[in-house]
């Protein structure tokens, strides 16, 4: 009997094992190639099989040609692997609506995705269970008995996205008819995992931001990505996501809180308390969903291996392509929901507004309210700060998601009412002990750090007062009577050398920032002529009356040197790099190319590395902020200038060693730390060269971590064309 081609590849695309486009009489990748194309083998199949064959002999007309997607799409037919990337894309618009017989009632022979304007019919039976197995091409990797005689996690995701199908034919969808698509087992293939530690995850071609690039229609790409995040708003909350970002935040996002923390609060002890905790649980999830929204879906796997299968917590399916904002906007509300019925008396409704609450404002009242009631109400698994430690901690997550793409002259802003908080915790502490609890302590280093370099941006005072040194011993770190900082071996709480230190310099950066708030201050009053003391400037400065009501001057500068000098005579070995290379050079360009002008230095201990970081940063603030001394300093031309010259010499020396750091590549906690570090170091740096090197580590935090230093680059290069 008479018959026609199957649906076959050419000879040289089934050799490769390459997806051929079925071009007759010579497929394109073949002619993109520029070899000549074998041909086809002619196997002949029987007329009796009716409109099967006619479907399948549709992409044979000389009319349906398959143009090229891509200007280097010689390079993927030459890469094996890249074609299999690509092999799901190129089979989603082999068919056309055109192709389906009418009166069908099923969704054709094929699993195609159906983005016409017109409304499809879906008629009364569009579930995928019914599609008959032999219709399914044998280039789809999962079988459609599969998933109608499984109960896998993947046929009860096309359960519910058949179910919203009927829901809109019965017209419960809030959409225009014009906007609804035929669900298809393709796009089921490109967005749910096989669970065999293997995601058919389709890498595309990113346009500028989130959104794969493709050759449709404007229509049809708005279905497609509608379609997409319908799929995606049915993983929210679901078991897998919610244990995928809480595996994100301990192993990637944890250790970023716990910098000054061998206990590893964050990263061990918050993941497991978010078990019996719903704010907990969902501000790490918002904040893990929102750090993969800024890296686009990418997650490093540093030191997880690199040739065994990653475990199903490790991997999304489409995780490029989820909507990772939108899922971190409702994890956000629904954690600040809930720390907002936990800080409540629980029988008041939660208002929307309350929701809108900064967290730190809701900790604060409720802190207030419990010191109201008296000591021991929030007792809870026996332990009196439980609770408290469990909130603040959700509290300090929520901020670290607010910061993550805030500009630094924001960062003070959102850490208003930190003082009362912290100041409240240590009246009640001081009923019980003398310092703070571990999980209490975690959170104030947190807010610590970020507290000074938020206040350097707009050079305004610390809400911390430095001057409280009583808040200070609580938190961990030895202050004697003449307000000098010590390490000591062993204390009376569990915390290591290296956290000392670097917990004791914050302070001290911290009193540096304050002396720079003031030293504005005081310019200001020159400028304008007004008192220092009005109400204004003592509020934005400090609550401790004596510092109001004093400039800076010379001794108080000479005092923090001193400080700085000692804190670095005590600091502990650790503090040493391992690995420092004085004239690096870039080994991927030639012999003669220039050396980078900085050193490289590593050091294995994170918590040190920030340490000689902010150390070298406070010694650039002192430096470059010294008062006049009218009395004993330089009295002619000659002696300014070579006081001058002694300045510029240790400057440049300081920003070379933050720079060196920097070109280490140190532990992501570091790198996020030292945005603000970098922008003052650009300051001082005249050579294009280094600057280019200086805006390239601003931007490769951001590449690499998500968090935005876009701004910096910015004002740098604002003052660079000044």
């Amino acid at each position: 009997m008479p018959g026609v081609p199957s649906n076959k590849a050419c000879e040289r695309c089934k050799k490769r094992h390459l997806k051929c486009d079925e071009t007759r009489p010579q497929c394109q990748r073949c002619v993109t190639a520029g070899v000549e194309c074998p041909g086809y083998v002619q196997t002949r199949k029987f007329i009796d099989q009716g409109a099967t064959v006619r479907r399948r002999y549709a992409p044979y007309q000389d009319s349906h040609t398959k143009p090229s997607t891509s200007a280097n799409s010689h390079l993927e037919d030459e890469n094996p692997l890249n074609s299999a990337q690509n092999e799901g894309r190129t089979a989603v618009h082999q068919e056309k609506p055109s192709q389906v017989p009418p009166g069908s009632g099923k969704m054709g022979s094929t699993f195609s995705f159906q983005l016409e304007p017109s409304r499809p019919d879906f008629g009364t039976d569009t579930s995928m269970a019914e599609v008959p197995t032999s219709t399914i091409q044998p280039g789809i990797a999962v079988d459609a008995t599969d998933l109608r005689t499984q109960d896998t996690p993947a046929s009860r995701y096309g359960t519910e996205i058949n179910r919203l199908a009927d829901f809109g034919n019965k017209g419960g969808s809030t959409r225009s008819p014009l906007q609804h698509s035929e669900v298809s087992g393709t796009a089921m293939m490109g967005l749910v995992p096989n669970f065999e530690n293997n995601y058919n995850i389709q890498p595309p071609d990113r346009q500028s931001y989130g959104r794969p690039f493709t050759s449709e229609s404007p229509s049809q790409r708005s279905e497609k990505e509608e379609f997409q995040d319908i799929f995606s708003e049915l993983m929210t909350g679901t078991e897998h996501e919610i244990a995928f970002l809480t595996r994100h935040f301990a192993e990637v996002l944890g250790p970023w809180l716990d910098l000054s923390d061998a206990a590893k609060f964050f990263s061990v002890y918050v993941p497991i308390r978010a078990l019996n905790s719903q704010c907990l649980k969902y501000s790490m999830a918002a904040l893990a969903a929102k750090q993969l929204g800024r890296v686009k879906g990418s997650k490093s796997c540093l030191g997880r291996g690199m040739f065994t299968s990653p475990a199903t917590t490790e991997t999304y399916p489409n995780s490029e392509q989820v909507d990772w904002f939108l899922k971190a906007a409702n994890y956000y509300y629904l954690s600040v929901s809930d720390l907002t019925a936990s800080t409540s008396d629980g029988y008041s409704v939660v208002s929307t507004s309350a929701v809108l609450d900064s967290p730190i404002d809701l900790v604060g009242r409720w802190l207030n309210k419990q010191a109201k009631q008296g000591a021991g109400q929030n007792l809870d698994d026996g332990s009196p700060f439980r609770k408290t430690e469990d909130i603040l901690a959700t509290v300090t997550v929520l901020t670290s998601y607010k910061l993550l793409d805030a500009k630094g002259e924001e960062w003070h802003m959102y850490l208003t009412g930190i003082r009362q908080v912290f100041n409240t915790l240590l009246q009640r502490v001081q009923m019980n002990s003398t310092f703070f609890s571990h999980g209490i302590r975690a959170c104030f280093w947190n807010f610590a750090r970020q507290d000074y370099l938020g206040s350097y941006y707009i050079r305004s005072a610390t809400h911390l007062d430095p001057a409280n040194t009583p808040l200070w011993r609580a938190a961990g770190i030895s202050i004697d009577e003449q307000e000098k900082f010590h390490i000591i071996p062993s204390g009376p709480i569990e915390l290591s050398q290296e956290d000392q230190t670097f917990n004791g310099l914050c302070w001290l950066v911290s009193k540096v920032v304050n002396f720079l708030a003031k030293s504005k201050q005081s310019q200001i009053a020159q400028w304008t002529g007004s008192p220092p003391e009005n109400p204004s400037a003592a509020h934005d400065i400090s609550s401790n009356s004596s510092q109001q009501s004093t400039y800076p001057d010379t001794s108080t500068w000479i005092d923090l040197c001193f400080e700085f000098q000692k804190w670095f005579e005590g600091v502990p070995e650790t503090i040493r790099p391992c690995v420092r290379i004085e004239h690096p050079r870039d080994v991927s360009k030639p012999p003669d190319a220039s050396q980078i002008p900085f050193p490289e230095v590593f050091h294995s201990f994170a918590t040190c590395a920030a340490a000689m970081q902010h150390y070298h940063f406070g010694r650039i603030a002192l430096l470059l902020n010294r008062p006049q001394d009218v009395i004993s300093g330089p009295s002619t031309a000659f002696d300014r200038l070579q006081g001058y010259r002694e300045v510029t010499k240790e400057v440049e020396h300081r920003c070379r060693e933050v720079c060196g750091i920097a070109l280490g590549r140190p532990h992501a906690e570091v790198r996020i730390y030292m945005i603000p570090l970098l922008f003052a170091v650009g300051q001082c740096l005249e050579s294009a060269n280094e600057r280019q090197i200086i805006v390239d580590l601003l931007r490769g935090v951001e590449a690499d971590l998500g968090w935005a230093t876009e701004y910096a680059v910015e004002k740098l290069h604002s003052s660079w064309n000044r």
